[in-house]
């Protein structure tokens, strides 16, 4: 089984080349991620604190 340490290292060099490619989806979905986690009618900690509770009701782990 992978530990969180490769994964990680694995997550950051697919992340890398996917930015680095003329793709203009990628950027586009972390701007959008960005804007909907920014504070606003609720904190930014309290929207982050949802999605969590939001992905763990989902068996999202990652």
């Amino acid at each position: 089984m992978e530990s969180l340490k490769e994964r990680t290292a694995r997550k950051r060099r697919l992340n890398g080349k996917i930015l680095a490619s003329p793709m203009t989806v990628y950027p586009a979905y972390r701007k959008a991620g960005e804007r909907v986690f920014a504070d606003g009618a609720l904190s930014k900690k309290h929207k982050e604190l949802m999605a969590l509770a939001v992905a763990i009701s989902q068996n999202c782990f990652d």
